[in-house]
């Protein structure tokens, strides 16, 4: 009885622990963006894919361009939010005759990336 429930109070152990490691694994998400600027980065409007990589305090994105296969490492915060966003949202500003996209809403999650943080 007493190794059965070491082996139980183990495995329950093991569990926690590979929910950890896999916690932050990358998320893919799919997103349509018009033609602007993120930083110093030019894009060109269409369909990306956007990898968000979480790693502790560090975040990592990449943008991939679905036409061209383009991928770019783009500087940014991410945050969770109280609630999930019901829809995608890029918000943007003009700065200097130039569309900057300053943060993007991903729908269905609490995620927000915020790329102003991150220039």
């Amino acid at each position: 009885m007493k190794n059965k429930m070491m082996c139980v109070l183990l495995l329950a152990a093991l569990g926690l622990l590979a929910a950890n490691a896999f916690g932050d694994e990358p998320k893919s998400y799919r997103i349509q963006l018009s033609s602007g600027t993120i930083g110093a980065t030019a894009l060109a409007g269409g369909d990306y894919t956007m990898l968000v990589h979480r790693d502790g305090g560090e975040s990592k994105i990449v943008l991939t361009e679905l036409r061209t296969g383009n991928a770019i490492d783009v500087p940014a915060k991410v945050q969770s939010g109280d609630q999930k966003f019901d829809k995608t949202e890029v918000h943007s500003r003009d700065a200097n005759g130039t569309r900057q996209i300053t943060e993007i809403r991903i729908g269905g999650t609490k995620l927000k990336i915020d790329f102003q943080q991150g220039s």
